[in-house]
This record gives structure tokens, sequence and C-alpha cells, in this order.
């Protein structure tokens, strides 16, 4: 499941898709992305950073205890102009996620090639 983030406060060259979740590169590129997720006790979730529908970074949550619990992940990767990257779940759907501010995608380029 594609994890979408409908509030987006800042989207210069308008990359990233609120609707379908997806990121894609305005232009060649090194771009860095971070998340952070919150999730509610109940569940495990298994999130991914996808390029290209290829799995590059894996983070997990595993609450079965505590009231909430948080992840996060880091990316640094090579872009050419119309790739795309997005976050996504697995094994579990993403029903445990807690939204609102304390849950978020964020991505920028570096450098240029």
């Amino acid at each position: 499941t594609t994890i979408t983030f409908e509030s987006v406060h800042l989207n210069k060259g308008d990359g990233y898709d609120p609707a379908s979740g997806i990121f894609t590169a305005p232009e060649d590129g090194v771009y860095s992305f971070a998340w952070s997720f919150l999730s509610k006790k109940g569940g495990t979730v298994y999130f991914a950073a996808v390029v290209n529908n290829a799995d590059r970074v894996h983070t997990c949550i595993n609450n079965l205890q505590s009231t909430y619990l948080s992840t996060s992940g880091y990316l640094i990767y090579e872009l050419k102009r119309g790739n795309k990257v997005w976050i996504r779940t697995w094994y579990v759907p993403a029903t445990y996620i807690h939204g609102g501010y304390y849950t978020y995608f964020s991505g920028s380029k570096i450098n240029s090639i």
C-alpha cells in the first residue's frame, strides 16, 4: 500500500503528487528523502522507500505494548528526470499509523548531476 501525505506544506517544482503519494523527479540530480511515522498501539507495520518499483530502505514499527511508537528513515539517491520515489507498507495494512503532523515525508534535491 502506498502511503499518501495529503497535507503538503512545500512542493517546489510540483514533484510530489498528494493524490498518489508519489514523488517524480522534475530533473536529474541527487535527492535526499526523510520520513517518520508514529503508530498506535496494536500492530506491526513495515515500511519501504521505493525507487522505480524497487525497495531501497526498510523500516519497521512493532508496537504491541506502547501507546505510541515511531520509526524514521533516510535515503540519498541519484535520480533521473521522471524517476519515482514513494513510501509503501507491506505485510500489514497501514491501519496503525497516526496521521497529521506526527507523520511526514520530505524530499529535496541536494546536487545536480
